[in-house]
């Protein structure tokens, strides 16, 4: 680098550090979905007993989508299989794909279709 100038060095430094954050980025996305894999398998493991052989490779091999809705099923579900099991249980929603909840009215409001007005006879 002692050939180049100070640009071009000033360059290749910003180049090296963008790759080093890419590889880091790279490192922790998975480390935490060994961490996520691990955690599902040990609540399988405490709720169910020795989880089978089959189960394990599904969860090795799931996408994050999968390991975070099984994280959540393995609460409610009654096997280990049925935590896996797309087609026939039906799983609780992520927060994200849940409705808003309903929004409590005032106790002077009156539910007019879909619209909430407050009741001027009542005091509020």
């Amino acid at each position: 680098m002692e050939k180049a100038g100070p640009r071009t060095q000033e360059g290749i430094v910003t180049w090296l550090d963008e790759i080093e954050r890419r590889g880091e980025r790279k490192g922790e996305r998975r480390g935490e979905r060994k961490g996520r894999v691990k955690s599902l398998l040990q609540q399988l493991a405490a709720r169910f007993g020795a989880v089978p052989a089959s189960v394990t490779a599904r969860v090795e091999a799931a996408s994050e989508r999968d390991l975070e809705r099984w994280t959540i099923r393995v609460l409610t579900a009654p096997t280990p299989e049925a935590v896996l099991d797309d087609a026939g249980a039906k799983s609780p929603r992520l927060r994200s794909e849940r409705k808003p909840a309903a929004r409590k009215r005032s106790p002077g409001a009156k539910a007019v279709g879909r619209t909430t007005r407050t009741d001027p006879s009542r005091p509020g």
